[in-house]
């Protein structure tokens, strides 16, 4: 729980702050341990509790296992690392958090299960909880980082990708705009003046003109409601989300793009449980919860099902009929499972996808680029023809 404070300190001077404790009474406790003496606290509350960022949590497992292995204890590595944040009031929340749960004598994954300041991801909780059990949270540590940092990797490179068509989108937009509701009015007055008929195409774009400039903002405040709407029901991971998903499998190229970026995810993930020592049943149920894609969490809930039943995993993965896996997959997970090398298998798996996406997202966006171009050409050649037709009809007459 966080609770927000004001006081005096020893020396008389006014501080305002927040901190975590699991009660008032005990947040009094503390506070009155420190010498600070209490005007008013109350409890800050909040409708929802955010996700850690992936960055974040990157740096942190970094350090903490730098500090970890030069025998620092874990409480005081996590207050060396209050130091790098010290404009990132959260941040501070969260880490003094965990030393204070620590300090009372929890573990660390307790300490991260009971924080209320983020939401963990479980993977990364039951990791950590198994390797404390082995006495390997330093090593284990470094490979979440590592893995962390590669999937942050990925994000990263395609969002710059996709910048540049976005870009063009934007301006695209914003020039026809211009064009239809600042010079296309003003040239066609000009020609309606003389007491001339508008050729189709021009009365066409004229109406268009007219539309956006009557009706630009309700038009502006409808797409702005619709994508909202569709973005709330999006979130919500009901029907709407599913078949918005299943669409999106069945496109050609996106489809082996976020086939690609899924499975590398669920492959790398799982790897590393299994590296950790997590048991194989436990692994797929928290391997199966990390999907975006609403149809491939269900499909790998149907699979770790199974699984607990006593299937062997290629049994489970290659009798579900509820979607298509690519063939690779099934490949690797049989030759994992005959050789007992399934965590390794899974690692190198990962990294042929992630390299494969590579390829298929530059596939994408070289095809991307000139359509854009067509389209944005076609449009403002258009209303470019449109503008100069009349001017022709006047010269022929």
């Amino acid at each position: 729980m966080i609770f927000s404070y004001k006081g005096f300190t020893t020396k008389g001077e006014t501080v305002s702050a927040t901190i975590t404790a699991d009660s008032l009474a005990d947040a009094k406790e503390i506070l009155q341990h420190n010498g600070i003496l209490l005007e008013k606290i109350k409890e800050q509350r909040s409708f929802f509790t955010p996700k850690i960022p992936n960055s974040e949590l990157v740096i942190v497992c970094r350090n903490l296992s730098i500090y970890l292995k030069s025998s620092i204890p874990l409480y005081q590595a996590l207050a060396l690392l209050k130091n790098s944040y010290e404009g990132n009031k959260k941040m501070l929340l969260w880490l003094d958090a965990l030393i204070n749960a620590l300090k009372s004598g929890a573990t660390f994954f307790e300490a991260l299960e009971g924080q209320t300041i983020f939401k963990m991801p479980q993977f990364f909780l039951y990791t950590v909880k198994v390797s404390e059990k082995s006495s390997s949270l330093a090593p284990t540590l470094k490979e979440l980082s590592e893995f962390m940092n590669g999937i942050e990797r990925i994000k990263k490179e395609v969002t710059k990708a996709f910048v540049y068509p976005g870009f063009i989108i934007l301006v695209s937009i914003a020039l026809i705009n211009f064009m239809l509701t600042n010079i296309v009015p003003n040239i066609v007055e000009m020609f309606t003046s003389m007491g001339n008929e508008l050729p189709p195409s021009t009365q066409f774009t004229l109406d268009v003109s007219n539309f956006l400039q009557n009706y630009g903002m309700y038009l502006l405040l409808f797409l702005i409601g619709s994508f909202s709407g569709m973005g709330y029901l999006f979130a919500q991971q009901g029907k709407f989300r599913l078949r918005v998903d299943m669409v999106l499998l069945k496109v050609p190229l996106v489809k082996t793009i976020l086939m690609n970026y899924e499975l590398g995810r669920f492959c790398s993930v799982t790897a590393l449980l299994l590296k950790n020592g997590v048991p194989f049943a436990q692994t797929m149920n928290f391997s199966s919860k990390i999907f975006s894609n609403t149809l491939l969490q269900k499909v790998f809930e149907s699979i770790s099902a199974q699984i607990v039943e006593g299937r062997s995993f290629f049994d489970a993965v290659k009798s579900q009929d509820m979607l298509k896996l690519p063939p690779d997959f099934l490949s690797a997970i049989a030759i994992g499972e005959d050789s007992s090398e399934l965590p390794s298998t899974l690692t190198t798996l990962s990294e042929f996808y992630e390299e494969n996406n590579k390829d298929k997202i530059a596939i994408l966006l070289s095809l991307m680029e000139p359509v854009l171009m067509v389209f944005v050409g076609g449009v403002i050649g258009f209303l470019v023809i449109s503008m100069l037709l009349p001017i022709f009809s006047m010269s022929i007459q």
